[in-house]
């Protein structure tokens, strides 16, 4: 039996806006962020999307109220599908992690970023997704689920789904604010056929 998921970045918050990183920090959508998400939510109208999850996180939680309300669904609100936390990291820009915590930001170019105090583990995180694709897998066999999620849960989500090493993480990239990854699960098996596709916002808005 079939089953699809769709896996969609949350549109740009006040801090993607702000270029910070933010883990389990709370920041809201911007105007752009809504913006975004009236977007999305056009181009997956057709999709016929029979269930709709987000990450607790407000960026997350809002984009999936805005889709939500264009397909008629409440989003189910589920805390696994939340961002890694990044510890000191959150709250600083690419070019201050480069510059404070270089060991750090080299980490990224082999696998999942390493060696961040207060950070949540990797294999925690992983534990996470692997918990909540499993209840959307047991749940909704057969049928097309929506997620509206984090780039870096939906990247370590693709490369658990996908059976990819760790160096995953540096295979793959963190798609920009509300695209769009899908993946057919059949059997067990996972096949990735689509990646970061964020064709709508080139759409124009009434």
């Amino acid at each position: 039996m079939t089953t699809r998921l769709i896996f969609i970045r949350h549109g740009q918050s006040t801090w993607n806006e702000a270029r910070r990183w933010q883990g389990h920090a709370d920041p809201s959508l911007s105007e752009n962020g809504r913006r975004q998400a009236r977007l999305l939510a056009r181009r997956l109208s057709t999709w016929h999307i029979a269930h709709l999850y987000a990450s607790d996180l407000a960026r997350a939680s809002e984009t999936a109220t805005i889709l939500g309300a264009s397909l008629g669904i409440q989003p189910a609100i589920d805390p696994d599908w939340r961002e890694r936390g990044f510890g000191v990291l959150e709250g600083l820009t690419s070019e201050e992690i480069e510059e404070r915590y270089p060991d750090v930001w080299a980490s990224r170019l082999t696998g999942p970023i390493i060696g961040v105090s207060g950070a949540e583990e990797q294999a925690d995180v992983i534990a996470r997704s692997t918990a909540a694709c499993a209840r959307l897998l047991s749940r909704h066999p057969g049928e097309t689920v929506a997620v509206v999620s984090h780039g870096g849960m939906i990247l370590t989500t693709l490369v658990q789904l996908l059976r990819l090493p760790p160096s995953g993480h540096a295979i793959l990239s963190v798609g920009g604010n509300t695209s769009i990854s899908r993946v057919v699960v059949d059997h067990g098996h996972a096949r990735l056929t689509g990646l970061n596709d964020a064709a709508h916002l080139e759409l124009l808005e009434d």
